[in-house]
């Protein structure tokens, strides 16, 4: 292991939380909320394991943060007639009024933080977290 190999990884978290924090400052909405929100325009309705499978999260934070936007009448929740045992998922009008409001908001966000970057050092960046996150799938 090379000695920038620790500090790197540390960087990423603290680059992550720093994220985070800066999105829903400047947003005005939580990061890990407007990933559901987003995940529910693409998929109409979906189950939560189904969400929880497509934005990498853990299911118990999942439903965490769905409770809380369920009671923000941001979506909806209902037992799936075809299966007792899921949870259906959707957007409901409120959610879509959120999201139409503070979507130029978060690409004013994404394309202040990623100005002036160089085509060649984003590829670079990348290609390593891809490598990284592919290497610690691997190991579940």
């Amino acid at each position: 292991m090379t000695e920038c190999a620790p500090n790197l990884l540390q960087q990423i978290g603290r680059t992550g939380r720093a994220m985070y924090a800066a999105f829903e400052q400047q947003v005005g909405y939580p990061l890990p909320r407007w990933r559901i929100l987003a995940a529910l325009i693409d998929l109409e309705q979906a189950t939560q394991k189904q969400l929880a499978t497509r934005l990498s999260m853990d299911p118990g934070a999942l439903t965490r943060q769905l409770k809380a936007m369920e009671g923000d009448a941001l979506v909806r929740r209902i037992t799936d007639p075809a299966d007792n045992r899921q949870t259906l998922v959707t957007l409901a009008p409120a959610g879509q009024v959120l999201i139409d409001e503070v979507q130029p908001r978060r690409e004013a966000f994404f394309r202040h933080a990623l100005a002036d970057i160089p085509a060649s050092q984003m590829e670079t960046t990348l290609a390593v977290l891809h490598q990284l996150e592919q290497r610690f799938r691997d190991q579940d």
